[in-house]
């Protein structure tokens, strides 16, 4: 049963993929272009959310495109799944001038971000603070030490107050060591 559903769910899929071709094929011939540009054609539509994403970063729509055409060619596979247009456009820059651009314009927003976050960040403990006045959020209290290097916790979002160091002696031995 589960495999008849697979070959019908794959055959569905094969039939969708061979209509497009076939569109594509019957555009392609009313229209004198090869398949390389219909393909380009395609992909280089610009939709509500294209027109969208193009104004929240600041991208021409002529930028766009170009974002969506490398956004779906290799590009998709060797990116994170949300790699920004910006981002695909600076890595694929025809020219030093172009990476710079795209370098400022994603800093500019990376940077916003983050002002924006540590602004929200010192907001919400402020009305923590005073909706929840001499209540601890995370009590750590009674939490065994962990015996790991202060980088290993830091990654792992340890609070300090818990790490202990795993070697003490080890340290002051390599320390000795190096005078």
């Amino acid at each position: 049963m589960a495999i008849s559903l697979l070959s019908v769910a794959l055959s569905s899929g094969v039939l969708a993929q061979s209509r497009v071709i076939n569109q594509t094929r019957e555009q392609q011939t009313q229209t004198g272009e090869s398949t390389q540009q219909g393909v380009a054609r395609i992909h280089s539509q610009l939709d509500a959310n294209d027109l969208l994403v193009a104004q929240i970063w600041g991208l021409s729509n002529e930028e766009m495109v170009r974002a969506k055409v490398l956004l779906k060619g290799p590009r998709a596979s060797f990116s994170v799944e949300n790699l920004s247009p910006v981002e695909a456009l600076g890595i694929h820059a025809r020219d030093e001038k172009e990476r710079v651009k795209y370098a400022e314009m994603f800093a500019r927003a990376l940077q916003a971000d983050v002002d924006r976050s540590l602004a929200w960040s010192r907001t919400f403990q402020e009305v923590q603070a005073r909706l929840f006045p001499n209540q601890v959020v995370v009590d750590y209290s009674g939490q065994a030490p962990v015996a790991v290097p202060t980088a290993t916790a830091d990654m792992l979002g340890v609070p300090r107050t818990l790490v202990q160091d795993p070697a003490p002696s080890a340290r002051r031995s390599a320390n000795a060591k190096k005078r």
